[in-house]
């Protein structure tokens, strides 16, 4: 039998509207460098629906959407629309307001979205910029009972153009019923998760079932998936620890209370300029 990552806790969220978050601030050292993963979905949506201008510094945050359109707009320049598959990755730095707007499709809008902490010093303080990555851009790997699409990081030699500030791997899986799916990650991203968007799968003995995210060990280990009569789809998001310290508002995080009082300040004139 094969040596491969466990589960080390299994997460429900906590639901707020249409929001579900999946990592609380105090569990920031847990899943270095990962500090926020959320999901957001609806039915029966009419209207767009997303969030005003709001500001955030600090963190590389990536924004994914799977059913509908995200109308994007920051103070780093970027206005664009995302299609479904499409990626999103804004490098918050020393301070950045944006909006998000999701219109549906058929009536359904869902999206993930993902933080990790940027590295101390300069790196946290860097200047805002956003890039964008369409769908048809990411690989996509076809397996015997697999497909894996490759959002950021390398599968099976196969690289995303898309590139984020600490080294990580963030890939959507689809696997047929009684499929097996494995992976060897780079040793040095010991830290990360999976995320079961529909189906059930199996980590190591352990069951995971739709809209749960599993916490694996930290370790330099392979990971494998199993299904059984169910197929599925589910994310598995690792990456490389910052080992700093965190300090977290609402919005942001950073290695000080300092910077993150310096960028506050810089979101607060941000947005004085949006009245």
């Amino acid at each position: 039998m094969r040596h491969t990552r466990k589960v080390t806790k299994i997460r429900f969220g906590k639901k707020d509207g249409l929001l579900t978050a999946f990592i609380e601030k105090s569990e920031l050292n847990q899943l270095d460098p990962f500090v926020l993963w959320d999901h957001f979905a609806a039915s029966e949506v009419i209207h767009s629906t997303g969030l005003d201008y709001h500001g955030h510094s600090g963190v590389d945050a990536l924004s994914y959407p799977v059913i509908g359109k995200m109308r994007h707009h920051d103070s780093a320049g970027c206005h664009t629309t995302l299609a479904s598959g499409d990626l999103q990755i804004m490098t918050a730095g020393s301070g950045i307001i944006h909006k998000d707007i999701m219109t549906p499709n058929n009536g359904q809008v869902e999206s993930f979205s993902l933080w990790t902490a940027l590295p101390a010093g300069q790196k946290e303080m860097t200047k805002p910029e956003s890039c964008y990555f369409h769908a048809q851009d990411l690989p996509i790997i076809e397996e015997h009972d697999s497909t894996t699409k490759v959002i950021v990081g390398t599968y099976q030699a196969h690289s995303s153009p898309a590139h984020c500030s600490v080294p990580l791997t963030y890939l959507d899986i689809m696997l047929a019923p009684f499929g097996v799916w494995f992976y060897t990650p780079d040793t040095e991203q010991t830290s990360g998760f999976v995320f079961i968007r529909s189906g059930s799968i199996y980590v190591a003995g352990s069951q995971l079932f739709s809209r749960q995210m599993a916490t694996l060990e930290k370790a330099a280990l392979p990971i494998e998936v199993r299904t059984g009569k169910v197929g599925a789809q589910f994310f598995v998001v690792l990456g490389k620890p910052l080992h700093q310290p965190f300090y977290a508002s609402p919005s942001s995080i950073h290695s000080s209370q300092e910077n993150l009082s310096k960028a506050e300040q810089n979101i607060l004139q941000l947005m004085a300029t949006r009245k």
